[in-house]
């Protein structure tokens, strides 16, 4: 048989006061507690910073305008016969490089113009007004359903010369 032991509280003799007492112990000091407070929110700050910043794409233009806006002025034609990729730059708008998207089997693969043998043969500076581009492709694009060819434009932004690929809606879809 256990024997408990029940004390009064040496203060007011009550059994509850004695049972539920806390003792008190010391805190954090006001300046500890006030580095602490001053850490935690310059780390949230920082958090969110570094999460707005991803957010937040740097400005690139070209002729003054959004490179966007642009890509709406970039005017080519594209055509793949026998193995031969004919571009010619009908616009305004100089296209320093391509991509080229090839489907196949449900899959795609985008590779830019320079990653093909013939890609050797592209302009350095891009293709001008006027500018036409011919390279074999026939090899490397293999069974391919279809390619998109989509226009590379090079602008400036706060770090430089910047490259940027227009959307697929200013592609053109030539069927293999």
């Amino acid at each position: 048989m256990v024997k408990r032991v029940v004390r009064k509280s040496k203060k007011t003799g009550n059994f509850l006061e004695a049972f539920f007492s806390v003792k008190k112990s010391k805190g954090l000091s006001p300046i500890i507690t006030t580095v602490l407070l001053i850490v935690l929110t310059i780390s949230i700050i920082a958090i969110i910073f570094l999460w707005f910043r991803g957010m937040v794409e740097e400005g690139v233009t070209k002729f003054g305008e959004n490179i966007k806006l642009v890509c709406d002025k970039v005017n080519f034609d594209a055509s793949y016969s026998s193995g031969m990729l004919n571009i010619v730059n009908n616009g305004d708008v100089p296209i320093f490089r391509v991509n080229i998207k090839i489907s196949q089997d449900g899959n795609y693969q985008t590779k830019d113009i320079k990653e093909f043998s013939s890609g050797s043969g592209w302009p350095t500076v891009g293709l001008a007004q006027g500018g036409t581009f011919s390279g074999e492709l026939g090899s490397e694009i293999g069974s391919a359903k279809g390619i998109s060819i989509l226009p590379v434009l090079i602008g400036t932004s706060s770090k430089g010369k910047k490259t940027f690929v227009c959307a697929g809606q200013y592609g053109k879809e030539i069927t293999v």
